[in-house]
């Protein structure tokens, strides 16, 4: 299927899917606070499912869009950065943890803006930045059930991930706007 440049709509079912899923974020807290880990649990695979799923209908249906390119990564951050935060309170994750979490995905946002201001396009997610991404969602639903061994090591390779996807991400944005 020939992929068409992307348009300027809002309202496509993918952009539909990351706006459920940053409206997610809502019943996540939610549970999170109530310490309900198990429908907090269901409830991050749900994300991390529409997470794909809008991926996934924007190429089939050729229905990419510049907002979809904000709303995705903005949606994940936002889902992301509320759990990380959530499970701090709930003393499951250190501050640190979270600060670089919170950091990268400030850093990434900021990256982004200076790109499409500068560019007039918004570029598209890295693999090493979703693979950071799902290494953090796997330390959270580890950390909700132990904070031993497992939990610190997830820690430390979600780490590991976030340097390496903001090498990444530094990188394509200086070469872009050399």
């Amino acid at each position: 299927m020939d992929t068409e440049q992307p348009t300027n709509r809002l309202f496509t079912t993918s952009n539909v899917i990351s706006l459920l899923r940053l409206a997610l974020t809502v019943p996540v807290v939610i549970t999170l606070l109530n310490k309900q880990y198990i429908v907090a649990f269901v409830l991050c695979w749900a994300g991390a499912f529409t997470d794909w799923l809008d991926g996934y209908v924007a190429r089939k249906t050729n229905t990419v869009s510049e907002w979809g390119k904000i709303i995705d990564p903005f949606a994940d951050k936002v889902l992301v950065g509320a759990v990380v935060v959530m499970m701090f309170i709930q003393n499951l994750l250190p501050a640190w943890f979270v600060i670089a979490v919170i950091a990268r995905d400030i850093a990434i946002m900021a990256g982004a803006a200076i790109a499409r201001k500068r560019m007039k396009t918004v570029l598209p997610s890295l693999m090493s930045g979703k693979l950071a991404v799902s290494a953090i969602a796997l330390t959270g639903v580890v950390a909700m059930w132990t904070s031993g061994i497992a939990r610190d090591g997830l820690i430390m390779l979600s780490c590991a991930l976030m340097a390496l996807s903001l090498w990444d991400y530094a990188k394509r944005l200086h070469g872009l706007l050399r």
